[in-house]
């Protein structure tokens, strides 16, 4: 067996050969477990596919569980497709609310909710599982290369999808990418959130209501108080924020107090507000440096918040996010590139397989890259409001460039910098990713790569399985008839 040699001047390591195993061959593999790959997986599935997701945390859901992010910014009326159906299977089972503008959920309940519906669709899942490498055969991409407890192995699919969310299979198989903002490459900032037990919600449901309209977002949809409906959100505080940073109590990120993805029956809130800037979700260092940061920065809300808003005295952090959240890294670019300009005029496409709505605004960015969110000047949480609107995603956007055999999904889609604060949201990840599930499936049972499929035969395929293809939606009925 040849030994490992080191070239000290050069800085790295020469591995010998080795054989890999080959442990499953199925037709799609969907890399990635997070609500995109979760949707993936289904799309897949039970479009009559063998499918496999690999997933590197121990469960399910991502942002929605891992991130402890739960709270969708769009109506259950309006959802399509998979994503409708797990929220409407969280409210049968007390697990989510769907009377509001929003859908607040218990990401615990998320988590079994997805397991339950893969299991059905006898999707076979692995978790704790990395994956290190794609295998690729010329520019067709073959499979993947996963590291776990059980060592080094191979998975060889007829066609895979990239729903890391950081595009991590589509930029190790060559794809073109870009990572951030195109102008400069900044990354929109991390957060790891929590979640305080033992709040007395009617006391500061009161506080808010006794205090004037400027101290809170105006925005109807990220500040809510129907406490008979079950529906709390409340963003804002600014005089409190200002306050506690003046005195050192807070740091010079935070602006203002976001609680959100609130179970008004057991006063439990989630806490959406620690933010890093100047990390990349792709860089190792960053990510560690990201999540001690930002756990500073949550004992220090954790103290202002019991100390400064009435109701909160007896608060108790019942855990906290075990993944930092990173919410921008790389988009592969495609045969075309979604600007928000498209998403705004509502541009229709051919092409089109979903129609998306939420609540949206021209040049609203939540989070931006050069941080200030939530500051005086920061019209965005302070004043502007947004609307419930619709848009269009083509499908030339899920296949990247310089890659055969893949299709895209989530963060990952070939989109802007500006377009993607609009397709970032967790319940377009879930519909694009059973968008991407779906095309794989197709371009697997046909032999095709995923960017030559019919694509009036995919969008037929996606209404069958209940997605608003949108526009194009009216070209299937002659078909169909």
């Amino acid at each position: 067996m040849q030994a490992t040699s080191i070239n000290s001047q050069e800085h790295f390591l020469v591995e010998p050969p080795r054989n890999t195993p080959i442990v499953r061959e199925v037709d799609v593999l969907v890399c990635g477990g997070g609500v995109s790959g979760i949707g993936a997986a289904l799309g897949a599935a039970r479009a009559g596919a063998k499918t496999m997701v690999i997933e590197k945390n121990a469960f399910l859901g991502g942002a929605a569980t891992a991130v402890l992010m739960n709270t969708w910014n769009v109506p259950v009326s309006r959802m399509t497709g998979v994503a409708r159906e797990i929220a409407l299977t969280l409210a049968e089972r007390g697990e989510g609310n769907i009377t509001g503008p929003t859908f607040p959920f218990d990401p615990e309940g998320f988590k079994q909710a997805a397991v339950d519906l893969l299991q059905q669709a006898n999707v076979e899942v692995l978790n704790y599982t990395w994956i290190e490498d794609a295998i690729m055969e010329g520019s067709r991409i073959k499979g993947v290369i996963i590291q776990n407890k059980s060592g080094r192995q191979a998975i060889l699919a007829k066609t895979v999808v990239d729903a890391t969310g950081d595009a991590d299979v589509a930029a190790a198989a060559g794809a073109e990418y870009v990572k951030g903002r195109e102008k400069d490459n900044k990354m929109r900032p991390m957060s790891v959130l929590f979640r305080l037990g033992g709040v007395d919600l009617g006391k500061v449901i009161d506080y808010c209501r006794s205090q004037p309209k400027e101290y809170f977002t105006a925005d109807p949809n990220f500040h809510i108080i129907q406490p008979e409906k079950g529906l709390v959100r409340l963003s804002g505080f600014f005089h409190i924020a200002d306050k506690a940073r003046a005195a050192g109590e807070l740091p010079e990120e935070i602006h203002y107090l976001r609680f959100e993805g609130i179970d008004v029956a057991h006063g439990i809130v989630t806490v959406n507000n620690s933010r890093v800037y100047g990390v990349d979700g792709t860089n190792a260092w960053d990510i560690s440096r990201a999540d001690t940061q930002a756990r500073l920065q949550n004992r220090q809300l954790k103290t202002v918040i019991r100390k400064y808003i009435p109701g909160f005295e007896n608060a108790y952090v019942i855990d906290s996010s075990p993944t930092v959240g990173v919410r921008e890294t790389r988009r592969v670019r495609g045969s075309y590139v979604l600007p928000q300009e498209d998403l705004v005029a509502q541009r229709t496409f051919d092409d089109s397989v979903i129609r998306v709505w939420r609540h949206m605004a021209a040049g609203r960015d939540w989070h931006k890259a050069e941080g200030g969110e939530g500051a005086p000047n920061d019209a965005v949480y302070r004043t502007v409001t947004t609307d419930l609107t619709w848009f269009e995603i083509p499908w030339r956007v899920f296949t990247p460039n310089k890659v055969d055999g893949m299709t895209v999904s989530g963060r990952v889609l070939s989109v802007t910098h500006e377009a993607d604060m609009w397709t970032r949201g967790q319940y377009c990840c879930l519909v694009t990713g059973q968008i991407a599930g779906i095309g794989a499936a197709l371009a697997a049972e046909q032999g095709l790569t995923p960017a030559a499929l019919d694509v009036r035969q995919l969008q037929s395929v996606l209404g069958q399985q209940g997605i608003d293809v949108g526009s194009a939606a009216e070209k299937l009925l002659p078909q169909a008839a």
